[in-house]
């Protein structure tokens, strides 16, 4: 089964994500933040990153740039980042980092759902 790291501030967000993404055989790991995220990747490996961008401790960009400079290349999961506050720097920032897809928050669970099929068939 493949696992998914679930990274948002927000509970419902989460769980509704969740939701979602269990009723697609997927198995989620949820956590509150970036900084929880990096803990858990320190001894986990996800198949995919969905990640917030507006969160406490360490902003889902902050969070992104830290995996991808301790990330082994050969492992590197794709990510996926929400948000409904993302500036066209911003936007920048994520794709040179070198994620997968942006999808503005609220997201349309189809495209959100098309987007982690994609992301998994890598």
């Amino acid at each position: 089964m493949k696992k998914v790291l679930l990274v948002d501030d927000n509970t419902s967000a989460r769980e509704a994500l969740s939701l979602v993404l269990e009723s697609q055989h997927l198995d989620c790991v949820e956590v509150g933040n970036g900084s929880e995220a990096l803990k858990w990747l320190a001894t986990h490996q996800a198949d995919l990153i969905i990640s917030d961008n507006q969160m406490p401790v360490l902003t889902g960009l902050d969070f992104i740039d830290q995996i991808r400079l301790h990330q082994n290349p050969a492992n590197e999961s794709p990510v996926i980042l929400l948000s409904g506050h993302l500036n066209e720097q911003d936007k920048r920032r994520a794709r040179k980092a070198g994620v997968f897809a942006i999808l503005d928050k609220p997201c349309n669970f189809s495209e959100f759902l098309s987007m982690v099929q994609l992301a998994l068939k890598g």
